[in-house]
């Protein structure tokens, strides 16, 4: 859990930086995982490890350094774990339709899924990170306002 805290953190400040690609050096299967979720939801391009496995290139998108997203909350730290129903799962999303939420589903390979998968599976789960994104609010707000 600490590595994926450290790798959040450079994530962000390679975001405010305007970077487009971070090598980070500490990471686990778990953090990999992250990863591939993060590139399906298109906050990341994509990611390389090294064939020793000692360093993890991520590569930013484009859309991530015009501000696509602003900022990732990691909400469980490695002192306090944040665990959800499906219906605090539910009641999270009515709440809040427009930012993304990662957690961990407590199944033997300890899968990552975003929020609306785990509503449509019917399962909670250790949530991990809150993907805050405003240029959707953006124009949600516009769209509102041009009626």
């Amino acid at each position: 859990m600490l590595t994926l805290v450290k790798i959040i953190n450079t994530l962000n400040n390679a975001v405010l930086l305007k970077k487009y690609k971070v090598v980070i050096k500490h990471f686990n299967t778990f953090s990999l995982n992250v990863l591939k979720l993060l590139q399906q939801l298109n906050i990341i391009d994509s990611y390389l490890v090294n064939d020793t496995f000692t360093t993890c290139t991520i590569f930013l998108n484009t859309a991530t350094n015009n501000v696509f997203f602003q900022k990732i909350l990691c909400i469980s730290k490695p002192h306090k774990f944040i665990y959800c129903t499906v219906a605090d799962l539910i009641k999270l999303r009515s709440i809040d339709l427009y930012n993304d939420y990662i957690l961990s589903i407590n199944d033997t390979n300890h899968t990552i899924i975003n929020i609306d998968t785990a509503i449509r599976q019917n399962k909670g789960g250790l949530l991990l990170l809150k993907v805050i994104k405003w240029v959707f609010l953006g124009v949600a707000v516009t769209a509102l306002t041009s009626k």
